[in-house]
């Protein structure tokens, strides 16, 4: 069974993006930690973000499942040692706690957490990449999808570029 723990950065870009449902299809658990639902669900739905509502229906329906974590020391060690988020250090110990596969993140401090850590994480574009790669979405939604990080994401320009030339060089 593949285990996707998802941080916040990354659980809203993919709603925004409308690739929400993908992203449970691709994989077998998704798990957000409670900090994660709170950043993602209930401050959002607050500030009226539709990827609030997006997320929130998928937890109700069992698609996504919020976690609590065991080591409230640790958390606070992630916070304090890497000064990262308490979304992205609760993120992080279910990821050991649950040993899972993967964990979503878009967020730069929590990747060099995971490089540190040797935690397998994937972003946004990598996440597009891989459904193109593997035919579950088309090259046009893909280079669409990499193309609206530009606008509801933090990526630089040369980070989309990039993406854009390996989709546009790869056949479908």
């Amino acid at each position: 069974m593949v285990i996707v723990i998802c941080d916040s950065s990354f659980l809203i870009l993919i709603s925004k993006l409308e690739m929400l449902d993908l992203l449970i299809e691709s994989f077998e658990e998704i798990i957000i930690p409670q900090a994660v639902y709170i950043e993602s669900v209930k401050l959002g739905k607050i500030l009226k973000k539709m990827d609030a509502f997006l997320i929130e229906e998928r937890i109700k329906k069992r698609k996504i499942i919020v976690s609590d974590i065991e080591d409230l020391t640790e958390k606070n060690r992630l916070i304090k040692d890497f000064g990262i988020h308490e979304g992205e250090a609760e993120a992080i110990l279910i990821y050991l706690e649950k040993k899972a596969n993967l964990l979503g993140t878009d967020d730069y401090k929590t990747i060099k957490v995971c490089k540190i850590l040797t935690i397998k994480y994937f972003s946004t574009p990598t996440f597009i990449m891989r459904n193109f790669l593997k035919n579950n979405i088309s090259k046009e939604i893909a280079l669409l999808k990499i193309e609206q990080l530009l606008e509801f994401g933090w990526y630089k320009e040369e980070i989309i570029i990039d993406f854009k030339t390996k989709i546009k060089n790869n056949e479908e």
